[in-house]
């Protein structure tokens, strides 16, 4: 009996202490997963705070960009372009002499001076110019546009009546080339101006 009872003391005891074993665990285990929810929940919140901080950078690089963008827009719609004619005829004129068209339709950016008949390139681009000369009555008349003072393209007229030459070209300009017209070598020293003979060119 007495074998009995210590054998019922050893087990009671065994399962006691069993218990508070567990017990302990599950305890540390609790705090564990609370230590878990505290650190996620935080490094939740950190990557939420630095989510906002990047879409503000972003959004804040983008109004950067904008505001950088308008000036290059603004610029690229003002082009250079100008129309000019003549408010009376040229005589006299000497061989590779400035025909001036010194009345303006319009003068964008003002690169066109009726005072010199020379059209200075404001900024590097490609262009085009065109223009048409009259001659006077019988008369022959040999003009040309040039760039930089060098010959490119020709117009010839001649009837025995007004007639008028006409030619264009495309440009590939740097900043500061000049683009005119201007009797050439061998026909002419008279033009028929006010409004049948022009000038113009534009920035394409």
């Amino acid at each position: 009996m007495t074998m009995i009872l210590y054998v019922l003391c050893y087990v009671v005891y065994s399962f006691h202490h069993v218990s508070t074993a567990v017990n302990s665990v599950l305890e540390d285990l609790r705090m564990e997963i609370k230590q878990l929810r505290a650190t996620t929940t935080s490094n939740q919140v950190k990557a939420e705070t630095e989510i906002q901080n990047l879409k503000a950078e972003i959004n804040q690089l983008k109004n950067t960009n904008n505001k950088r963008a308008l000036p290059e827009t603004n610029l690229a719609a003002e082009k250079p372009a100008f129309a000019a004619t003549m408010s009376d005829h040229a005589k006299g004129l000497g061989r590779y002499q400035t025909i001036v068209f010194d009345t303006l339709y319009n003068n964008d950016l003002g690169c066109y001076s009726p005072v010199t008949g020379v059209f200075t390139a404001p900024m590097n681009g490609t262009y085009f110019f065109t223009s048409t000369v009259m001659s006077h009555t019988g008369q022959y008349l040999e003009t040309e546009i040039c760039l930089n003072g060098q010959t490119l393209v020709l117009m010839y007229s001649y009837d025995t009546k007004h007639e008028q030459g006409t030619n264009s070209v495309v440009l590939a300009l740097k900043t500061g080339d000049s683009v005119w017209v201007r009797l050439h070598v061998t026909e002419g020293s008279m033009v028929y101006g006010y409004n049948w003979s022009t000038f113009s060119g534009f920035m394409i």
